[in-house]
């Protein structure tokens, strides 16, 4: 008997629960203030608000996780617990970081400076995990290539990997 199907699918949507509540509880805390000091050689003030948008992005992963898991639980197989085991950790860090792209002036988007307003955005980065992913690949193409994804190019600077650049290259 498959595992999945015993305890699996349970187990799943538990762990998925208490990435949500947990982060909403998380959130919480943090807009308390309660948090002072070190806790575990991190300075807690120093950190407060990138934790916030970490949980936030959690928050939004995990509700785009239950959701899915919701719609699809009779087609749930082995292949998906992965994905559903590191959708909340993935949200978590991939939210600070849109932030710290967004602060530097990397990726422009007109966002007000108030806390809400970044808290809102580390949700939908949480929430549109792989769209993100989709626009971090074609801001590092751009970046380091000097190429938009646009272009026909594969991502490695070249046209499909047939070594012409696709036609699309200028000379």
């Amino acid at each position: 008997m498959n595992p999945l199907h015993r305890f699996g699918k349970q187990a799943i949507f538990v762990y998925l629960l208490v990435w949500f509540i947990g982060s909403l509880w998380m959130m919480a805390v943090l807009g308390s203030n309660a948090p002072q000091g070190n806790f575990l050689g991190i300075n807690m003030a120093q950190y407060h608000d990138y934790a916030c948008f970490g949980f936030a992005g959690a928050l939004g992963g995990t509700l785009y996780g239950l959701r899915m898991f919701h719609e699809h639980y009779e087609a749930l197989t082995t292949q998906w617990v992965y994905w559903y085991l590191m959708r909340p950790v993935l949200c978590f860090g991939s939210a600070i970081i849109t932030i710290i792209l967004f602060e530097s002036g990397i990726m422009l988007l007109q966002v007000d400076d108030s806390m809400s307003a970044r808290i809102s955005l580390a949700f939908l980065t949480g929430y549109g995990y792989g769209k993100f992913m989709e626009k971090l690949r074609d801001l590092t193409t751009t970046f380091f290539n000097g190429k938009s994804s646009g272009n026909g190019t594969d991502g490695n600077g070249n046209g499909g990997g047939n070594g012409n650049g696709g036609g699309n290259e200028k000379a």
